[in-house]
């Protein structure tokens, strides 16, 4: 399951809370039987909806998600999911705010928004607060998700890999060995235990080389050299990655990078931003799919320095 962010992410809808979801976006309306979207785990669930059915969740996921349910309900003002329309919209908020994170084309301009409106939310000391916040902001992320942008097949993200480098003892020299992290990632600290790649990065003046384990230890490593046109190469990028691609953002000249790693519980996607001559993490979230195939944005963490 590969996420494509850039420029054609995934889709989403709108979530309810009478025990069936009834999601609705771009025209699109689907039913689910059960209380759940089928993210996968409790702690998803409870973060989509933190007025599910006590009931359902313990013959779901048993009496600890229970437990994590009673907490995340009681992070909301008193008799929150005792109020329909107050439930419905809550659920409704995260449903649709999490899909427009997992597909919007300005993630970190999003994350930014969803949080201080989130954190507005949090703030309510009572229902009347929430009644009063949340359709507007509900009707903010419907908008926003309808509005995305779809694109065909000939306008796709660009992968940042290129071509296998076939003699790089020579067209890398002054490369200093090992790099960052290679002995414990990679079979050994040799040149001839990376594989060296093209890249698509285009920045002038600069060159790009893309390097992976050629056999790693079960974790898929991936470095970005740079040369400025001097004699050595040094890492701009270093993180474990199952794919890298370049964003349609631009920071200082250079590109942004967008990194996916399959993880067990979803699809780990970071943005990453040239600053101070390095590429640094600017905003990252797990991505997953819901039982429709719509994605939601987890666990999302946004570098404020930026």
């Amino acid at each position: 399951m590969l996420v494509k962010w850039c420029r054609a992410m995934l889709l989403t809808g709108l979530a309810a809370m009478s025990g069936t979801y009834l999601p609705a976006a771009s025209g699109q309306i689907m039913s689910f039987a059960r209380p759940f979207v089928g993210v996968g785990s409790a702690q998803q669930e409870i973060a989509l909806n933190p007025c599910l059915p006590e009931a359902d969740v313990l013959r779901q996921f048993g009496a600890v998600a229970v437990e994590q349910l009673r907490q995340a309900a009681a992070r909301w003002p008193a008799n929150t999911c005792r109020d329909a329309a107050v439930s419905h919209n809550l659920a409704d908020w995260f449903y649709n705010s999490s899909a427009l994170l997992a597909k919007t084309d300005r993630p970190l301009v999003m994350a930014v928004i969803i949080q201080k409106r989130t954190r507005s939310l949090a703030a309510c000391r009572d229902v009347a607060c929430l009644r009063d916040k949340l359709p507007a902001m509900v009707d903010w992320a419907k908008t926003n998700l309808d509005r995305t942008p779809v694109y065909g097949t000939d306008d796709q993200p660009i992968n940042v890999e290129g071509a296998l480098l076939s003699l790089p003892k020579l067209s890398l020299r002054g490369l200093h060995l090992p790099l960052p992290g290679q002995e414990k990632f990679c079979a050994g600290v040799k040149i001839d235990d990376l594989d060296f790649f093209s890249t698509n990065l285009k920045v002038s003046g600069k060159a790009y080389v893309l390097v992976k384990c050629r056999e790693d230890r079960g974790d898929r490593k991936n470095w970005i050299l740079e040369n400025d046109g001097g004699k050595e190469w040094r890492p701009v990028v270093d993180l474990r990655a199952s794919s890298m691609q370049i964003g349609n953002l631009r920071r200082n000249n250079h590109p942004i990078v967008v990194s996916y790693l399959e993880e067990n519980r979803g699809t780990r996607v970071r943005i990453l931003s040239y600053q101070d001559n390095s590429y640094r993490e600017m905003l990252r979230f797990l991505v997953v799919d819901d039982q429709a195939k719509l994605a939601h944005a987890f666990e999302v963490e946004v570098n404020t320095d930026f």
